[in-house]
């Protein structure tokens, strides 16, 4: 999400108010050397398609006969309810378009692919536009490219059609995309009648809202591609239509949609259309029908060509949900009023990735009710006892005796970490007014408009960012959203995450975290002294210690003890070290069975043990599970800093701390890089990944 609402041009239509950076023709390079795959397609491990994929649940999409649905059947109406509330898309048989229609199309889009790549680049997309031959959402020259090409033509309305990209090779190409283009409009009115129907409207209240019916296509060609488990043919993402309607193969399965946490493949039906619920309808329907995210693979032995047809209102419509939508399943109006024209800027804009609008930002048009998503289960509201009568016994270092190596502070450290895992650190030594000066950037940056904080929005390729971590399946949201900043070693940072307002956000953070890590150093030192070596070993043993920041926004929530604003966990660190407003109690820690609120000491750091340094200790030092809550009345913000080795470490228990046969070893050797990796894009819940290191315990890879 890079660019700002501002920045569009005045009266410009959305669709010409587009461009990508120009990247080499994918078929080009698979013709002239079908075995070699670009490093920028080759996407990171976490991204990369699965063979394991839910393949079992295909058969499960839904079907819809819009021979039925047209003449009002109720049965097929509710089935067509059912397919928008639970998977977003559904196949459509009997929709009336001629299979010679179908056929022609097909064989003729194939025969434009198949020209000589000079002949195609006769169509090839302007810079500024996104009509023409080529590729689209390329905006930085970092990101992952797909593995496709493609051609985008705007249909309706005719005035915005720019002919010199129509091909007029083969010969009746022009032809055959008009008439196909005539029939999918025929398809897409009738659907959205129906869909008026189930929404409780009069059956053309959807076509009248568009005030002007705009339509436009996508062909998509995927090669074929020597290593399809490690590329994409188009990125995970939903659409910003009202409706897609999509022709594919009829013999080779590439779309797969995300269901359930997994990604479904939709196997083809000779001869079907596929349709697909966009943004827009969800907005209207106040998110009871979904627009779901949808991806493209590749296929090793087949190349494969699709047609999706973008059905979308006019730039004026101000999109927002319907008022009858707004009952008592959903008694809030969860989407605000956007005008259409500036919603489509941005995502033409944009890099194609994931759903355009976020859940958090989307809820705080209204904070009186909670969506469904951030809701907990009772059982995870009351996980636990609370045991904030013992808060009082959680342990505080003074920092300044435990630097002079004093001998009874460094047993209080050593019973803090055996027993507790946490202890809150004071006379650290960093000064009042860059504990001030840090909060308050902070504070700065989380009340910028969200349209200005879309500019720092989370790389899908790593963490860092503004956004939700950890959005790995469909399940349950937390209720806050974060800023997270790569701080050391300084060439991993990316200055474009970097908040350029407030003016002084980069250096009051360059300030802190510089005298955090004199802290994280300082307090290493001890816990070699107290785990029986030299002082500078474990700073040794983390080789070129890194550090990241994580700055945590928690917004008020009327109903605080239906959510969590961090969910449970430990943490993947060697230490980490927290910043937490001084008038706000969030932070909860496990501790004998309950839930131990962690009262603020002014002017303090807490700070707690990782699964690093329980690994080190084989278990002596404690990485504990901890939470945040919301409040009803006031906003609260954190500080998170986390201290980590270098990703080439192998972790394993110390052999001093280990008797001499080894037989009371807990955990294994594991390299850093791959624990932190899992720990990064799996769900964050409890302590799963430290249980992975463990001897013969099984856990869910």
């Amino acid at each position: 999400m890079d660019i700002n609402i501002a920045e569009a041009v005045e009266g410009e239509d959305a669709l010409t108010y587009a461009g990508s950076l120009p990247v080499p023709n994918v078929q080009e390079m698979e013709r002239s050397n079908p075995m070699q795959v670009p490093e920028r397609y080759i996407r990171n491990q976490e991204d990369m398609p699965k063979t394991t994929d839910a393949i079992h649940l295909s058969c499960e999409i839904p079907v819809i006969d819009l021979s039925l649905l047209s003449n009002g059947h109720k049965e097929e109406l509710k089935k067509l309810e059912l397919a928008c509330e639970e998977w977003g898309f559904f196949q459509v048989v009997n929709h009336g378009v001629a299979e010679e229609v179908l056929q022609g199309m097909k064989y003729s889009a194939s025969e434009f692919f198949e020209l000589p790549l000079q002949e195609k680049n006769k169509y090839a997309m302007a810079s500024d536009d996104i009509q023409g031959y080529g590729q689209a959402f390329v905006v930085s020259e970092e990101q992952k490219l797909d593995w496709s090409d493609i051609l985008v033509l705007v249909i309706y309305p005719t005035r915005f059609r720019k002919l010199k990209f129509w091909p007029n090779a083969p010969k009746e190409f022009k032809e055959k995309i008009e008439v196909y283009s005539n029939e999918v409009k025929r398809v897409g009115e009738e659907l959205l009648c129906s869909l008026s129907l189930i929404m409780g409207m009069d059956k053309d209240t959807l076509l009248g809202l568009h005030k002007e019916f705009v339509q436009a296509l996508r062909v998509n060609y995927y090669p074929t591609c020597s290593i399809p488990d490690q590329v994409l043919g188009v990125s995970p993402h939903s659409d910003t239509s009202i409706l897609t309607i999509l022709m594919q193969d009829d013999d080779v399965t590439g779309l797969q949609i995300k269901h359930s946490g997994e990604w479904v493949p939709v196997k083809p039906i000779p001869n079907a259309l596929v349709v697909n619920i966009g943004d827009v309808i969800e907005i209207w329907s106040n998110g009871k029908y979904r627009s779901i995210e949808h991806r493209a693979v590749t296929n090793k032995n087949r190349a494969r060509i699709s047609f999706a047809s973008f059905i979308l209102p006019h730039d004026d419509v101000e999109i927002e949900p319907f008022d009858h939508l707004v009952d008592s399943q959903q008694p809030i109006k969860i989407y605000k009023k956007v005008r259409y024209g500036d919603y489509l800027r941005h995502s033409m804009k944009r890099k194609m990735e994931g759903k355009f609008h976020t859940e958090m930002e989307m809820v705080r048009c209204n904070l009186s009710c909670i969506p469904d998503r951030f809701k907990r289960s009772e059982e995870d509201k009351s996980k636990g006892v609370d045991l904030s009568v013992l808060s009082p016994q959680i342990p505080v270092i003074d920092l300044a005796l435990l630097s002079s190596e004093n001998v009874e502070e460094l047993k209080k450290l050593e019973w803090a970490c055996k027993c507790w895992g946490f202890f809150m650190a004071t006379n650290h030594g960093i000064p009042e007014e860059v504990l001030q000066r840090v909060k308050d950037a902070a504070a700065g940056f989380f009340e910028l408009p969200f349209e200005e904080k879309k500019a720092y929005s989370l790389d899908s390729n790593e963490m860092q960012g503004y956004g939700q971590p950890f959005m790995v399946s469909e399940e349950k949201l937390d209720w806050s959203d974060s800023l997270i900043l790569r701080i050391y070693p300084s060439h991993f940072q990316k200055l474009k995450f970097w908040p350029t307002t407030p003016a002084d956000f980069r250096d009051t953070v360059e300030t802190y975290s510089t005298e955090v890590r004199k802290v994280a150093e300082t307090l290493l030192g001890s816990l070699s002294l107290t785990m029986g070596m030299t002082k500078d070993a474990l700073l040794r043993l983390h080789k070129d210690m890194a550090q990241a920041l994580r700055v945590n926004y928690y917004p008020t929530c009327r109903n605080p003890d239906q959510v969590i604003g961090i969910s449970p966990h430990s943490d993947a660190t060697s230490i980490s070290i927290l910043l937490q407003d001084d008038d706000v109690t969030g932070l909860e820690i496990q501790h004998d069975g309950g839930w131990v609120p962690v009262h603020p000491i002014l002017n303090s750091l807490v700070v707690n043990i990782g699964d690093v340094i329980e690994m080190w200790s084989n278990g002596k030092y404690n990485s504990i599970e901890h939470r945040t809550m919301a409040n009803e009345n006031r906003a609260r913000m954190s500080l998170a800093t986390f201290f980590t080795p270098d990703t080439d470490v192998e972790i394993e228990p110390l052999d001093h701390i280990l008797d001499p046969q080894g037989s009371n070893r807990i955990y294994k050797k594991v390299k850093y890089g791959d624990y932190l990796t899992r720990s990064l894009w799996k769900k964050i819940e409890g302590k799963t990944n430290l249980r992975f290191a463990k001897y013969n315990d099984k856990v869910e890879s």
